[in-house]
């Protein structure tokens, strides 16, 4: 399954979901991201004092633990969704969020984000950690059925 990787997804990975680290790296899923991701998830690491205060790790820790994170994702340049910017604005709830809207109309694939206000436009499928940890289960069990 593609996914786009939104930075919300990736920030939770560092304050508290062990689940959202271990689908991060599960080979079963095809993610992607626009380069946009890199930046704006190491401007919250390195700009708010609260998220790094949640984190409790040392700046070293949180450099590794990111690179592990991001190690499965294959990062698009702005060049490569640019066409549809235009498009995945109108749909953003923000500016901010039309980059992973733009990468998955381009690819044909769904977001991964846990933004309700992304999820609230119909053009894009968006799963949230939830839906997508229920849909990796139940194809687990179907697999062990057959």
């Amino acid at each position: 399954m593609q996914l786009v990787v939104d930075a919300n997804i990736l920030l939770a990975a560092f304050l508290k979901e062990a689940l959202t680290r271990e689908l991060l790296l599960d080979s079963r899923l095809d993610l992607t991201a626009p380069e946009y991701l890199l930046s704006e998830t190491l401007r919250h690491l390195n700009t708010s004092a609260s998220i790094r205060k949640r984190i409790g790790l040392s700046s070293k820790e949180i450099e590794a633990l990111f690179l592990l994170l991001t190690q499965r994702i294959r990062v698009f340049p702005e060049t490569s969704y640019q066409s549809v910017m235009a498009k995945a604005l109108t749909l953003a709830p923000h500016r901010q969020d039309a980059p992973y809207l733009a990468l998955a109309l381009i690819l044909k694939a769904a977001v991964w984000s846990n933004d309700k206000g992304v999820k609230k436009q119909t053009t894009v499928t968006v799963y949230s950690t939830t839906e997508l940890l229920t849909m990796l289960r139940k194809a687990n069990d179907q697999a062990r059925n057959y």
